[in-house]
């Protein structure tokens, strides 16, 4: 099955069952589920529907902050599995969290990081394209255009034979200065947030500073790409970790509310700069 959806996507990773690590994540999923649904329904109140929806979105959140981990540290099955644990009791609380904006920058770090080993296809683009616009449009993150642009504009830097990628580079750009031109050129309004909290803003901060020290210190992976069996790259993989921090900060410039509700993704580069120093193992293909 894997073979078949690589042939139409290089930044889809299907879960196999194959893998224990995978078998893990097929087998949670829906306890996660379950049990934010239970606990919506009996502690909240808000009955059935939104028991339901309740569960759903934790399972994606869950699994989107699992495949942000695994992207991030390739190596390390440890690193998803941390995060996806930790951010149980913010979904837990019913935190907010910007879920087009978390699967943006999953598919944003997997066209740097070729984990799959195959340059990203047309519908790669497109669909990385219309995860950002649904984060800048929709969630209302305008810089997220931006850190679009930038994730693509590393992917041709590494592999200049894909120049004509630059095209969807632009069309992601344009989403920002959409947001530019309706603010009529007010930079400030569009780069500091008016009701930022210093507390908030100087967590987050550091975390992005975590986050880049986590890119400039990756070690050299020893994982393969999923399709092709060769070793992942080291410049792409500190590529993805950079595509990350710069969605963290572009957050900031969002406001509490909307910075805050990308707590998944600082999570996980806080999660993947503390697990480097410990010991770690060989991590299998699609694991």
């Amino acid at each position: 099955m894997s073979k078949a959806v690589y042939r139409l996507s290089s930044i889809a990773r299907p879960l196999e069952a194959r893998y224990p690590t995978n078998k893990a994540v097929l087998i949670a999923l829906p306890l996660i589920a379950l049990g934010l649904g239970t606990y919506a329904y009996v502690s909240a109140g808000g009955g059935a529907v939104n028991a339901v929806m309740t569960g759903l979105e934790g399972m994606l959140v869950s699994f989107l902050v699992w495949a942000l981990g695994r992207e991030a540290d390739p190596d390390r099955n440890l690193t998803a599995f941390a995060s996806a644990a930790l951010i149980l009791y913010a979904l837990v609380l019913g935190l907010p969290v910007a879920v087009w904006t978390l699967a943006f920058v999953l598919m944003a770090a997997r066209l740097v990081n070729r984990t799959v080993g195959q340059a990203a296809k047309p519908g790669d683009l497109v669909m990385v394209l219309i995860l950002a616009g649904f984060s800048v449009f929709s969630e209302g993150y305008a810089l997220m255009g931006l850190v679009a642009a930038i994730a693509i504009v590393i992917d041709v830097n590494l592999d200049r034979s894909r120049t004509l990628a630059l095209i969807a580079a632009l069309i992601a750009l344009a989403f920002t200065v959409w947001h530019l031109i309706t603010l009529e050129g007010d930079f400030a309004a569009l780069l500091f947030p008016v009701d930022a909290s210093p507390t908030l803003m100087a967590v987050i901060g550091s975390l992005v500073v975590i986050g880049l020290l986590g890119a400039w210190l990756c070690p050299l992976p020893t994982s393969v790409c999923d399709a092709r069996g060769a070793p992942l790259s080291h410049a792409r993989v500190r590529g993805g970790r950079l595509v990350m921090a710069l969605a963290l900060l572009a957050g900031m410039a969002e406001g509490n509310a909307l910075a805050h509700a990308l707590y998944p993704l600082g999570c996980v580069l806080l999660v993947t700069f503390i697990v480097r120093f410990l010991p770690r193992g060989r991590a299998k293909v699609g694991a």
